[in-house]
């Protein structure tokens, strides 16, 4: 499926290789096999926490076809091996996995980080560079690969890799941080099932949300000069998006205590 009235299109003869994709696949995985086991040993000491972030990236994974759709990513079916189809697009078997420590497993990173007492608002922006900077370093090899490809008039694209896309990426799992933090008293006991739904949910919201004014451009496939204005609103969103979280910590840590220390001196 592509978007209907553009001619913007991937190569019709590409296909995934089979060495590079049995690479990558092991790389996805790792990662993943760490979150597992971090789920499984706060499992044990009764916190789901981890466990249930871990299954809400996996679940996101099922909304990969409509963001390719409409970002214009593509894998090709030829040499594939697909874990699921939707609207048209095989979604490769190393999707889920990514996803479950990606969108879940940094998830539940960021709400510790959160949670923690000396965490301040320019300690979030600092999240979404250090999640920016890991979509990066997962994206490049296999884009250089060939394992997929970015079609259209993408804008701010940098060896073929749109920065738009990890730049929505990274505040995906900041989201769901955010969302789990804000409602903390409210997902507690039988209540914290919902956080899977949250944290898929965040995924859809932050690419939707914030991804619109590209999709929207790239439709209707008229150059640059359309896609780049876009973008510079789509990054006024994301700015806008890390902002809204950070307003879940303080600006700053013990500045009370330092006033009555002043005072004191006084």
């Amino acid at each position: 499926m592509f978007v209907p009235g553009t001619t913007s299109r991937p190569p019709a003869d590409m296909a995934i290789p089979h060495n590079e994709q049995l690479v990558f696949t092991i790389m996805t995985q790792i990662p993943f096999i760490f979150v597992l086991y971090k789920a499984f040993k706060n499992l044990a000491k009764g916190d789901p926490t981890c466990f249930l972030f871990a299954i809400g990236g996996v679940i996101a994974a099922a909304f990969e076809p409509l963001v390719d759709v409409t970002g214009f990513c593509f894998f090709p079916r030829e040499g594939n091996w697909i874990a699921f189809e939707l609207y048209g697009r095989p979604i490769p078997i190393f999707v889920p996995a990514t996803y479950g420590w990606f969108v879940g497993g940094q998830g539940y990173w960021f709400l510790t980080i959160l949670r923690n007492e000396t965490t301040t608002r320019s300690g979030v922006w600092r999240l979404w560079l250090r999640s920016f900077a890991a979509n990066l370093v997962l994206e490049y090899p296999p884009l250089y690969w060939g394992i997929y490809i970015y079609y259209g008039y993408q804008p701010f694209s940098l060896g073929g890799f749109p920065l738009w896309f990890p730049a929505i990426h990274a505040v995906s799992p900041m989201m769901a941080a955010g969302f789990v933090f804000i409602l903390r008293e409210n997902l507690l006991g039988w209540k914290a099932i919902t956080i899977p739904g949250i944290v898929s949910s965040a995924y859809v919201m932050a690419n939707a949300g914030l991804g619109w004014p590209v999709w929207a451009a790239l439709s209707v496939d008229n150059g640059y000069h359309t896609t780049y204005p876009a973008a510079i609103a789509t990054i006024s969103l994301i700015a806008t998006t890390i902002w809204i979280v950070s307003l879940t910590v303080p600006a700053t840590r013990g500045s009370t205590s330092k006033s009555n220390q002043r005072a004191a001196k006084g």
